[in-house]
């Protein structure tokens, strides 16, 4: 804090460092409130880190407590000549198909086979035109009835489903073609009234079809049509893409869905992972005094200490009729933290996938708080822990905050009352300043005096 420069001249005392040192002595109590306020900043710091912490282990837990993380499973194509997929759903099923792709869905598309000049050649007669489909008309307007206007009025009108393109067959000479934007036998559509006299006949290009699978015996098969070279939930939670079309004499495709193992127990890991994470920033953050090394900014602290032993009680709590889940390779250490066997998990998932999931999963038990699930107790723990400004964590770091703030206002109060104090002491010792002026002065003018009786 400033102090101002009011060394005496008539004193000679370093007026400046004696009001310096006074005003230290009087800050006193505001030092140690700032002290007080980077202790708390240090608090909630460590409580928002294991908030952070904690929220990633509910993330991860929810992941594995969602049903279909279990359904998931992975799709193998023994061909080029289509591809598989799997989405994530109740209905994914594991099995294999084999058939042929007999065709690809194609787009409707026309040619004219009059060359025109592009922009002087007048190619319709009045102001709009119909295009047909099956599901009903749609009408273009024109108001530049040459080739090139003709073509943006169509690739300019919204929702049309068809796009038009000008190319030059000789120089200086352009007919069009109209191919429509989907694909399949929806796309196919006609012109209404032969608007395009200029342009001479309509020749198709290629007829809207839809893509074709066939399954069984090649002279009587079982076909199966999509709009798209896509064919969504061929088998459950399975799509298949025709990405070209098969001759008579090339093998069949068989696509092949199996259990997704690896993708299961990834999320396993990512559970425990998160788990180790959370009680290990417990740990650090609570840590006492040990000799020269300084203890965590919630050393001895009960509350963080309950959250880490509710983490640790999802698993050493047991899991009532389902079995261990140490015969899924989930055990506890020594130290306090999960380890992770992800052979014998897979083994288990494998040998067993209903009874592997039940250990994660209580779907027979409805309240939420009696669930023996590992998911659904880890949930619970983190969600108690973590849920906006009701969770444990949650409470002690808005508490935190508010003490900060407090604490901050008694600070800046302080700095009134400093400055109040400063101005003070500043004005008493220009005061003995003055005096001593005054006195210096009487003393001079009686010395004069004095030596003039002489």
């Amino acid at each position: 804090m400033a102090t101002g420069s009011v060394d005496g001249l008539i004193s000679g005392m370093s007026t400046s460092a004696v009001i310096s040192g006074l005003m230290q002595v009087e800050a006193a109590p505001q030092t140690a409130l700032k002290a007080k306020v980077a202790t708390q900043q240090k608090v909630v710091s460590a409580y928002q880190g294991i908030n952070t912490k904690m929220q990633a282990l509910l993330t991860a837990a929810k992941a594995i407590g969602d049903p279909t993380a279990w359904k998931g499973g992975v799709a193998t194509s023994s061909s080029d000549a289509a591809t598989a997929s799997t989405t994530a759903s109740s209905s994914t099923q594991s099995g294999s198909l084999t058939f042929r792709v007999n065709h690809l869905a194609t787009a409707h598309s026309i040619v004219f086979d009059t060359p025109v000049d592009a922009t002087t050649d007048t190619i319709m007669n009045g102001s709009s035109f119909q295009i047909n489909f099956a599901g009903g008309p749609k009408t273009v307007n024109v108001t530049d009835t040459s080739l090139q206007g003709v073509v943006d009025a169509i690739n300019k009108t919204p929702d049309l489903g068809v796009k038009a393109t000008a190319f030059q067959v000789s120089p200086g000479k352009y007919t069009m073609q109209i191919t429509s934007t989907s694909l399949g036998v929806q796309s196919k559509f006609d012109l209404g009234g032969s608007p395009f006299s200029g342009l001479g006949a309509v020749t198709p290009v290629t007829e809207g079809s839809d893509a074709e699978l066939t399954i069984g015996d090649a002279a009587t098969p079982l076909k199966v049509t999509s709009s798209s070279n896509t064919f969504k939930d061929l088998m459950g939670g399975l799509s298949v893409t025709a990405v070209k079309e098969q001759s008579a004499t090339d093998p069949p495709v068989t696509v092949t869905v199996a259990r997704d193992t690896e993708g299961v127990a990834t999320k396993v890991q990512a559970m425990v992972d998160a788990a180790n994470a959370a009680l290990s920033e417990i740990a650090t953050q609570t840590k006492n005094k040990s000799g020269a090394v300084p203890g965590g900014p919630l050393a001895g602290n009960s509350i963080m200490s309950q959250v880490a032993t509710r983490v640790l009680n999802t698993v050493s709590g047991g899991t009532g009729t389902n079995g261990s889940f140490k015969d899924i390779g989930i055990e506890l250490t020594r130290d306090g933290r999960l380890t992770f066997d992800k052979a014998k998990f897979t083994a288990a998932l494998t040998a067993d996938p209903d009874k592997t999931q039940a250990l994660f999963i209580d779907a027979a038990e409805s309240d939420v708080t009696r669930k023996n699930g590992l998911a659904d107790r880890m949930t619970a723990v983190a969600d108690k822990a973590t849920q906006t400004n009701t969770g444990t964590l949650s409470r002690l770091i808005i508490s935190g905050n508010d003490a900060i703030t407090e604490l901050n206002h008694r600070v800046d109060d302080w700095d009134v009352r400093l400055q109040a104090r400063q101005a003070a002491l500043q004005k008493q010792f220009g005061a003995m300043e003055t005096a001593l002026g005054k006195l210096k002065n009487q003393s001079s003018w009686l010395a004069g005096q004095l030596a003039s009786l002489g």
